[in-house]
């Protein structure tokens, strides 16, 4: 749904893809369904990515610009991503600022506000734009602060009360004639005994997690947390211990299927990497299993397929990290 007060997410998919995906549900459940853009769940597969960005941000009210500790693109001993002139990154922050929208940087835990000198010239009055920042302690605070600066009213539902009272109607229709012995409802009316779809995402909703030995040596304690949004499954993954937004999620009945991305610099070289997760529910609550295998592909090296459990974390553990 295209509309003139979107809230445009501005990110690095490496620095800062778990919180983005938490801020767009976070301000859809405040501002309405359909008013927050963000590039990995809003373009239709196939689509122009550039020219979506261009008309997405044409039609945005406000714009957030989500700054993490690697929001620039590099590591300190390279070049940045961000002195590249097209890099998507500074293309959306530039075009941004060029244009009529409101301009809000957000800081996420761990970065700070670059100054001027910090930033390319076309960058350079982001500097001057005033910060709002966001942190895991203080998630609901400080998303109530910054849907107050966002400036959007919260659109009112126009159909669910009308929809509901059909409903009713329907199921008190079918109770009367039933009552009155009339065998069969009449036709529009809902049957008690009809079946009940089952939504086999539910089942992997809520947070996972598991320890994760690479092919390089390293091991992480890798977290997978996944939830319902506009009626179907989304979800982070950490990879080397940071957030990553899930792409590409497919359920097919105990199975999953997704897919997380990095960058892997070796030198002055810059490959996206693509984590290709198969995982299957094994089990029954409160002893399930999800048996992960996990690919990496795209860098400048190849990988072994790993295997690995993730087991789900209690509710009252998992809250914090939720929020």
């Amino acid at each position: 749904m295209d509309a003139p007060d979107r809230v445009f997410i501005s990110y690095r998919r490496d620095d800062a893809a778990g919180y983005a995906g938490r801020l767009e549900e976070a301000l859809e459940r405040r501002l309405g369904r359909g008013s927050v853009f963000r590039d990995v769940l809003d373009i239709a597969p196939g689509a122009d990515f550039s020219e979506a960005i261009r008309q997405r941000l044409a039609g945005a009210q406000t714009v957030l610009v989500l700054i993490g500790p690697r929001w620039a693109g590099g590591d300190g001993t390279g070049p940045r991503r961000i002195d590249d002139a097209q890099d998507f990154v500074r293309l959306e922050v530039q075009m941004a600022l060029d244009g009529g929208a409101r301009v809000i940087p957000v800081l996420l835990p761990g970065a700070r506000m670059p100054g001027e000198a910090e930033l390319p010239d076309p960058l350079k009055p982001l500097a001057r734009r005033n910060a709002l920042s966001l942190s895991d302690t203080n998630w609901d605070a400080d998303i109530a602060r910054l849907t107050e600066n966002i400036g959007i009213a919260a659109r009112r539902p126009r159909w669910p009360l009308a929809a509901a009272a059909v409903v009713l109607a329907a199921i008190a229709a079918a109770a009367a004639w039933q009552w009155r012995g009339g065998g069969a409802p009449p036709a529009g009316a809902a049957s008690a005994s009809a079946p009940v779809a089952v939504d086999e995402s539910a089942r992997f909703a809520g947070l996972w997690q598991g320890s994760v030995r690479y092919a390089w040596g390293d091991r992480y304690d890798e977290r997978f947390e996944f939830k319902r949004h506009a009626g179907e499954l989304t979800g982070s993954a950490t990879f080397l211990g940071y957030p990553r937004a899930i792409t590409q999620l497919r359920v097919d009945g105990r199975n999953l299927h997704f897919e997380t991305h990095s960058i892997e610099s070796v030198d002055s070289s810059s490959k996206e990497l693509t984590h290709a997760y198969a995982a299957e529910l094994r089990g029954q609550p409160p002893d399930e299993v999800l048996a992960f295998r996990l690919l990496i592909s795209g860098g400048h090296s190849s990988n072994p397929p790993i295997e690995f459990e993730a087991r789900r974390v209690p509710q009252a553990a998992s809250a914090p990290a939720s929020r």
